[in-house]
């Protein structure tokens, strides 16, 4: 049976429902005007008599992004081997507007957002993880926390295809156009950024991560932290990433390009549109950047696996080097 309390709060009044039912704990939900605690009290105990005795009301007052940190904090994400990338998925999730979605409103709509968001940046395996993390999360959710939904969107959710991967790099004169761009964008830091990436081939996260503490200048290399792989790196600077380096300008907390992930992106395919460059991707600069350390710098195998951190040499090889036939043909002879 249900019963509607009024009650006085500093704008006027309030209404609590509680429903009572024998063999579950009271259910209580709190409206502002007594026409909604009617309606949801009448749908409750519909719901009820079928036989439903999920009380939704633990899932409205979470988002997403609060069972993503809950899951690693109560280190559930441990159980897995390589469960530092977990972690780096975290942070990356946390920095897109789906952490900020309420569960109990969590729809197939909000994952094909975000599905189309990822591969704007990246192939559809990277996001397949990604949605992998979410839907697990939401099933512990659900099976651990007892927070119950009226249905679980990611069992319905279509995965993407594990198509080929991209095979996009930059030619000298999309670089230098690119490059050009960045030094005529209002962002200082901008250029810096894209040169660095492609001098280096270091990821996103991991370039937004660098500090200066992390920088040896006597030794000239740099320290990676919390890296995709799970491990931390030290790789060298060549003498033009080291300028780099040196000549940006210096940030009370010691950050090196001070952007965040979405605002990195709004910046850099401003500048991508602006210019012209087609089908062009920011995680593209990692393949460009590895394709030049085979083809024109004419770096050892050991050597780009240092500086790009894959831990698998056929990864590397065949999904982040795109050699192009006519020059390997002018090498040849």
């Amino acid at each position: 049976m249900a019963t509607i309390y009024r009650r006085k709060v500093r704008n006027g009044y309030s209404y609590e429902v509680k429903i009572r039912r024998v063999g579950i704990k009271p259910i209580l939900k709190t409206f502002m005007t007594r026409t909604e605690a009617k309606r949801w009290s009448r749908s409750m105990e519909t719901k009820l008599d079928k036989g439903d005795y999920s009380d939704y009301s633990s899932a409205s007052k979470v988002t997403l992004g609060d069972l993503f940190k809950r899951y690693v904090n109560e280190e559930k994400h441990k159980k897995k081997k390589q469960w530092k990338n977990e972690e780096y998925r975290l942070r990356q999730l946390l920095d897109d507007e789906i952490s900020n979605v309420n569960l109990l409103r969590f729809s197939t709509k909000h994952l094909a957002e975000y599905r189309d968001r990822r591969l704007e940046e990246v192939q559809g395996p990277t996001f397949n993880k990604d949605f992998n993390f979410i839907s697990v999360v939401i099933q512990t959710a659900l099976t651990d926390w007892e927070i119950y939904l009226p249905n679980n969107p990611c069992k319905i959710f279509k995965r993407e295809p594990e198509n080929k991967p991209r095979d996009r790099v930059l030619t000298f004169h999309e670089e230098e156009r690119l490059l050009q761009g960045c030094q005529d964008y209002k962002n200082i830091y901008l250029k810096p950024a894209v040169g660095f990436s492609l001098e280096t081939s270091i990821r996103k996260g991991e370039l937004l991560g660098i500090n200066r503490k992390h920088i040896n200048w006597e030794a000239r290399t740099l320290t990676l932290y919390d890296t995709k792989n799970g491990e931390d790196r030290t790789i060298p600077l060549s003498e033009h990433a080291f300028h780099i380096l040196a000549t940006l300008p210096r940030q009370l907390d010691g950050t090196m390009f001070p952007f965040t992930v979405d605002s990195l992106d709004k910046h850099f395919y401003r500048v991508r549109n602006k210019i012209g460059l087609v089908d062009f991707r920011w995680h593209d600069l990692r393949r460009s950047a590895i394709t030049n350390m085979f083809q024109i710098r004419n770096y050892d195998l050991p050597t780009v696996q240092l500086l790009s951190g894959h831990k698998q040499p056929s990864v590397l090889l065949k999904v982040y080097t795109k050699l192009d036939p006519e020059q390997v043909a002018r090498k040849l002879g």
